[in-house]
């Protein structure tokens, strides 16, 4: 029989254990909420001038939406992709965002979010984001100016993946991660992140392979995706890769518009320079 003491310190022991353990097994659980928190949250109006809403499908004709602006004689074309927890109204921003900077831009919705249809997934996203770049392409060679693909956190998996396709001229980062375990493994220090995610987003994989111009835009006080990882990103890049850190902005307040020190170097960007 077990003395009443040693019997105090296994419950001592054992407790916390199941309950880590429990807590472990909600994380894995419930994750989708935690990689896709915009999903399944309804429809938002689109605001702002001269926005077209329009569906396209991936190849096994799962359908989504995406938002387009072109405005007069643009510069390029800037294929957007978001962060995740924003949908289609979101896109619009990204969307004013570059038609500020005198470019046509698309925005796309993944799957699973706003009016969208599927669930998100590694597998969804990026055949999103090809069908996307389908049509961006196309759309791109009728107004003969150059595809740049733009993602911004989540949306970066998306933006580098078609990079290193070779299907763009310019790659524009805004606070990307080298991967989402990595990312996740910032934030959820103590579980054990690489046994629990499902999602296997890698940025770092894949890119060795690009080999168009990059521009990584990352604030120093990112807590979601710290500016470090950023930084690895950036030094994995297969061709000529720029860092403009952005003093004081962190993961959600890091806007690439206006005419500052970033709006003046995105719009440089963006046309070539």
């Amino acid at each position: 029989m077990v003395p009443v003491p040693v019997r105090r310190v296994l419950y001592l022991l054992i407790l916390p254990l199941c309950a880590y353990l429990a807590l472990v097994a909600l994380v894995w659980s419930q994750q989708d909420l935690l990689v896709f928190p915009g999903a399944g949250r309804g429809v938002r109006p689109l605001q702002g001038p001269d926005l077209r809403e329009f569906a396209l499908a991936t190849a096994d004709g799962t359908g989504f939406r995406a938002v387009e602006r072109v405005p007069e004689r643009p510069v390029a074309l800037v294929l957007a992709f978001v962060g995740n927890g924003e949908d289609l109204a979101s896109a619009a921003w990204h969307v004013h965002e570059f038609a500020g900077h005198g470019a046509a831009a698309v925005g796309v919705e993944y799957p699973g979010y706003g009016g969208s249809n599927g669930r998100p997934s590694v597998a969804a996203l990026l055949a999103c984001a090809e069908a996307a770049a389908d049509y961006a392409g196309k759309r791109a060679a009728e107004l003969g100016v150059p595809l740049l693909v733009s993602g911004a956190s989540l949306g970066s998996f998306c933006a580098v993946h078609l990079a290193a396709m070779g299907r763009c001229a310019r790659l524009l980062l805004r606070a990307p991660p080298t991967a989402l375990a990595d990312a996740a493994g910032v934030r959820f220090w103590w579980l054990p992140v690489r046994l629990l995610l499902r999602h296997r987003f890698d940025n770092l994989a894949k890119a060795p392979q690009v080999r168009c111009p990059v521009l990584v835009v990352h604030g120093d006080r990112d807590e979601v995706v710290p500016l470090a990882l950023g930084k690895r990103l950036c030094a994995a890049f297969g061709g000529s890769a720029e860092l403009l850190v952005v003093p004081g902005a962190g993961h959600n307040d890091l806007s690439l518009a206006g005419d500052g020190l970033v709006g003046k170097r995105v719009a440089a960007f963006v046309r070539g320079g």
